[in-house]
């Protein structure tokens, strides 16, 4: 090829990506067969669109560590890492440990009873991330559904206003401004939505103190809430300014509304506690996921007891939340999970921490280098800044703009900006092909992961960009 990926023909890209596909096809003759039986039985072979791509999935048989190995025997180097939540890495010891000693006891299964083990972890989330009470679920998207009705009910408002390229999972409230770029991020993002979806919903850039002020400034008496991810997570890895989020709850302050943090991803990731406490913000509800359910379908909404007692029974119609959170709720082996990854957390948060911040340190900047000889003009995002120098996300970004970084997820998606297909499809699969899973150009590191699975990662995206420039 002539030039970098962004700036080939479209004839030389498509002969590359042709070549990838050819590979990976014949490498993969045994996932090829089940993605065949699975799509007859499966909408598009899987139950989330995420882990499903072209020319079909992997299926794995084995995870451990920094590991997975799929059903043709390959292993690979995982950067994915259970969409980012498995901070020690797969099935990492403490937990397993934890739930083997719960069904050797005859124990663990759902029983439709509270449990005690629930109690135990709701304290020691609690404690770390400073709110007054939680209450379980089993997702993200249920989690932020029920903050947002909570803050609805609290306020007696309507209106939800949110960040563009935010995602807060699939549900009314959420599905508007998240990946479909048409001219910015603010079409809704599914059939199917109640008409009240669009008008209910309203979309703010992220990072941009002046469209903030302005939304506040219109809508700000009708608002509800305001829910943030203090880090966008698909909108690009980007962080938060921290006089956005400052100003973010000033004005929720000043006009009565919710402020929401969504800290599925972040809380735990960066320190042992949510980013919340790094911004100096507090917020009045949390949306928890991921790491406080050690590997296991938790989710939970936490904070200001007022706003929480909407959800508890006796509370009179009307202002009632019916935040149930499902049958397997504060499930046994969940709960179980999810306190023996906490507690190990905390307890090696000296070591854990600045391990993962040096191996994301050494992934964003050779990313960055060894694609940059190449003359692709990739910036990884995912660096903390002032606000943590314990990263351990990294996002790619090809830029093809000349910016120096992405600041907000319609620079990310807007197709004259960003060159998508480059970062989601090709380089994804070109290290498939070279034995690494990465998504959104890479991921996240694990305390299983070591410099040297970094290092091999960085020689194989510039074995990928000598490719591309050739």
């Amino acid at each position: 090829m002539s030039g970098c990926g962004h700036n080939a023909g479209d004839m030389d890209r498509r002969d590359y990506l042709n070549r990838l596909v050819d590979q990976y096809t014949k490498t993969h003759p045994r996932s090829h067969d089940h993605f065949r039986h699975a799509a007859q039985v499966l909408p598009g072979g899987g139950s989330h669109n995420l882990r499903l791509f072209s020319p079909f999935p992997f299926y794995e048989v084995g995870a451990t560590g920094a590991q997975i190995t799929d059903l043709d025997g390959h292993t690979y180097t995982d950067f994915w890492q259970g969409h980012l939540a498995n901070i020690l890495g797969h099935n990492p010891e403490p937990v397993i440990r934890a739930l083997r000693q719960e069904l050797e006891a005859g124990r663990g299964l759902a029983t439709g009873f509270p449990g005690r083990h629930q109690a135990e972890l709701a304290e020691l989330i609690l404690d770390r991330i400073h709110a007054q009470q939680i209450r379980f679920t089993t997702s993200g998207a249920l989690a932020t559904m029920n903050a947002m009705l909570l803050a609805r009910a609290f306020t007696g408002r309507k209106l939800v206003i949110k960040i563009a390229g935010g995602w807060h999972g699939a549900h009314p409230f959420a599905l508007k401004g998240v990946h479909s770029y048409r001219g910015g991020l603010g079409q809704l993002e599914s059939a199917g939505l109640p008409d009240c979806a669009d008008s209910e919903v309203i979309v703010t850039r992220f990072n941009d103190l002046d469209d903030l002020e302005r939304v506040f400034s219109q809508y700000g008496a009708d608002a509800a809430c305001f829910i943030v991810e203090p880090m966008l997570g698909s909108g690009g890895a980007i962080f938060a300014d921290p006089e956005y989020l400052t100003r973010a709850r000033e004005l929720t302050e000043k006009h009565g509304a919710v402020l929401i943090l969504d800290e599925v991803i972040t809380a735990f990731r960066f320190h042992p506690g949510a980013v919340a406490e790094l911004y100096a913000v507090e917020p009045d509800l949390f949306v928890l996921g991921k790491a406080v359910g050690g590997g296991m379908p938790v989710a939970a909404v936490a904070g200001r007891a007022d706003i929480m007692a909407l959800a508890a029974p006796g509370v009179p119609h009307g202002t009632a939340v019916k935040f149930d959170g499902g049958t397997f709720s504060a499930h046994p082996q969940a709960m179980i999970a999810g306190a023996a990854f906490l507690r190990h957390l905390v307890e090696r948060a000296d070591e854990i921490y600045p391990y993962l911040g040096a191996l994301g340190r050494m992934a964003r900047e050779g990313i960055e280098q060894r694609l940059g000889a190449y003359n692709i003009p990739a910036r990884a995002a995912g660096d903390g800044g002032a606000v943590s120098s314990h990263s351990s996300i990294v996002a790619v970004h090809i830029l093809t703009e000349g910016s120096d970084r992405a600041r907000d997820a319609e620079q990310v998606y807007d197709p004259a900006r960003s060159d998508v297909e480059l970062r989601d499809v090709i380089l994804k699969l070109a290290m498939l092909n070279e034995g690494f899973f990465i998504v959104h150009g890479y991921g996240a590191l694990s305390t299983a992961h070591t410099e040297h699975d970094v290092a091999r990662s960085l020689d194989a995206m510039e074995r990928i960009a000598a490719a591309l420039g050739n």
